[in-house]
């Protein structure tokens, strides 16, 4: 059996992340990605990020969990 391999996180997702908690809001998430709230809903309309809404006092708020955005900065790797 192989050992399990550990894919180490770039310095600049860590970095980027780093004091982000499990659950990003949308000004959160268009801080670390630098783009406008318009972009950020395309981006997770269109599956590329994967985001929940939080259903509180009758409005819909857009969530963005920590792994999803890690997941999403990894693929701009290229």
């Amino acid at each position: 059996m192989r050992a399990q391999e550990t894919v180490k996180t770039p310095d600049w997702i860590t970095e980027a992340l780093r004091g982000a908690s499990a659950l990003l809001t949308t000004p959160e998430a268009c801080a670390i990605l630098r783009c406008g709230r318009r972009n950020l809903y395309r981006l997770t309309a269109s599956g590329r990020l994967k985001g929940v809404r939080a259903h509180d006092s009758g409005s819909s708020r857009l969530l963005i969990p920590r792994a999803s955005m890690e997941a999403y900065l990894r693929g701009l790797e290229g």
